[in-house]
């Protein structure tokens, strides 16, 4: 038995917590899982990509990455969906990705500065 579980079953021997919370741990989705967290990271490259559109001038952006951003985002999104068990808040922060990225690709394009 691995820390995390060692963890999970100390938190869900205790007696104070309602049972549903207890369901909730235990869940293969839950907070003792990478299902968890993995979203919240992918949040903040999407979050970090919406400050720059908002603050950075477009002469700034590179293509690169923000077709990089858009083509992860857009593959880790179909991944995630056709996984099981599927993957729904992945699947939401990874296509929010992409299109950040697409909407940062269409600003250097109107611009007249890609390629």
């Amino acid at each position: 038995m691995g820390p995390i579980r060692q963890l999970q079953s100390f938190v869900c021997a205790q007696t104070f917590w309602p049972q549903f919370m207890i369901r909730w741990f235990q869940a293969e989705k839950g907070p003792f899982t990478i299902f968890f967290y993995c979203p919240f990271a992918k949040w903040g490259i999407s979050i970090a990509n919406i400050n720059d559109m908002i603050k950075k001038p477009v002469d700034t952006i590179n293509p690169v990455q923000q077709s990089v951003i858009t083509l992860t985002g857009t593959l880790i999104a179909r991944w995630c969906w056709v996984l099981s068990p599927r993957q729904y808040m992945l699947v939401v922060c990874n296509s929010v990705m992409a299109c950040t990225g697409i909407i940062q690709l269409w600003r250097k394009h109107q611009a007249g500065l890609l390629f």
